[in-house]
């Protein structure tokens, strides 16, 4: 990271993605890839919630009194587990599943989704099921922000990060606390922990997410399915959200290449920087990149001049026009400087790039891991002094990075400039507004 804020311009080295954070208020959603619908369909027939939905309201079927009511608890809850073998954990979301899958039918004339077996049913039908069964489940485990930090992610998240962003969305008591009175890296309580377990299980038993394992650490990660993603992409689209896919065409732009650098350690970074460049020329790919960071998120903008690096003195048209964009500014002005040019890079180009930067490393590291490399050789008194004024940049992420400082960073007195920062930037008014993404 850099030393200051007009130090050296540091960027991720290509393929650094190698862990991440839930952080992620985005005003615009980073591109995703979806799959086939005939893959999502077929993924979707084999998920053990949609099968336990439809064995549940089979069994609610020859329950008369049960299918008019559409309750489903106390004794006849407990004879529809022993008799379908299942937990009442597993019953409950069952039954929660069932009943959103019926309501498309009842709601709007439509035929039946599950009067079909799962493998004879159409893609449409089984994914249109699949979808009603995902809505049903995010409302009733509040689980809406958790899915969307996972989308916004967009690889794999330890759990220990996870937590952080199931508070959130579920309300936790520890939201109550007072911003940073809790001790760095806290672990959640038997309670909570049991809670995002759980949470954990129904999101998996549905196919929205996969566990697996960080190789350096052992640590237990999350990621969404290819379902998930497309699951996840059609709700904020529904609301109002900018999500972009990536087709076929643009998996070779600048844009995919960003993307696929993100999930890359830094040997296959390279690889794929060298074969994208191959048959484009040098100016052609500098304004790609340019156009990428111009519309992309903090963490795409840092790759995208690590990669103009690569194309050197050939760059320097492109990037010194990129001077007059607002986002770019400041990163244009340092690779310049960097490069042997002349920019003018003032004060408040500094304190933007720090957000900007910080912002960045927030999509894909542990918010630990941010602190640390924030500002790492400047002496505690001067990061205070820096993070002081931080609440007047004008840039979406100025809260978030504020927020990661004054919960995590080591030092109180910098911990407290960042809460004092952070609560400026929040009041009416304040310097960080819709600026860049």
């Amino acid at each position: 990271m850099t030393n200051s804020p007009g130090g050296q311009h540091a960027r991720p080295a290509p393929g650094a993605g190698d862990s991440a954070g839930a952080h992620g208020n985005r005003v615009r959603m980073p591109p995703v890839r979806l799959a086939p619908r005939d893959e999502l369909a077929a993924a979707a027939r084999v998920v053990p919630l949609l099968r336990a939905a439809r064995d549940v309201r089979a069994w609610a079927a020859g329950h008369p009194e049960i299918a008019a009511n559409r309750v489903l608890n106390g004794s006849a809850a407990a004879a529809a587990a022993e008799a379908l073998e299942l937990t009442i954990d597993e019953l409950e979301a069952a039954w929660q599943v069932a009943s959103a899958a019926a309501e498309p039918a009842a709601e709007g004339g439509q035929a039946e989704l599950t009067s079909v077996p799962l493998a004879a049913a159409s893609a449409e039908n089984v994914l249109r099921e699949w979808n009603a069964a995902l809505s049903a489940l995010l409302a009733a485990e509040e689980l809406d922000g958790l899915a969307t930090a996972l989308y916004t992610v967009g690889a794999p998240v330890r759990i220990d990060a996870l937590f952080e962003a199931y508070s959130a969305a579920a309300g936790s008591t520890r939201l109550t606390d007072p911003p940073g009175s809790q001790p760095p890296g806290r672990a959640p309580n038997a309670d909570e922990a049991a809670a995002l377990s759980h949470a954990l299980e129904a999101l998996a038993d549905l196919g929205v997410v996969e566990l697996g394992t960080e190789e350096a650490s052992g640590s237990l990660t999350v990621v969404l399915s290819p379902l998930g993603v497309w699951g996840v992409h059609r709700r904020l689209l529904a609301q109002g959200w900018h999500v972009p896919v990536l087709g076929a065409a643009e998996r070779d732009s600048a844009v995919g290449l960003l993307m696929t650098l993100a999930s890359c350690d830094a040997e296959d970074g390279e690889s794929k920087i060298n074969e994208w460049l191959v048959g484009r020329s040098e100016e052609r790919a500098a304004a790609d990149l340019i156009a990428a960071a111009a519309a992309g998120t903090p963490g795409l903008r840092g790759a995208a001049f690590a990669v103009l690096d690569r194309i050197g003195k050939a760059a320097t048209e492109e990037v010194r026009a990129a001077l007059g964009d607002p986002v770019l500014r400041a990163h244009a002005a340092v690779w310049l400087h960097e490069h042997g040019e002349d920019a003018e890079l003032g004060p408040a180009d500094r304190t933007w790039l720090l957000v900007d930067l910080g912002a960045g490393l927030l999509e894909e590291a542990d918010p630990r891991d941010v602190v640390a490399e924030l500002l790492p050789e400047v002496a505690p008194d001067a990061q205070a002094e820096i993070v002081a004024g931080l609440w007047q940049v004008r840039h979406p992420g100025v809260i978030d990075l504020l927020t990661t400082l004054s919960e995590h960073h080591p030092d109180p007195g910098v911990a407290r400039a960042a809460r004092k920062a952070a609560f400026k930037a929040r009041s009416p008014g304040a310097g960080g507004g819709p600026l860049g993404s």
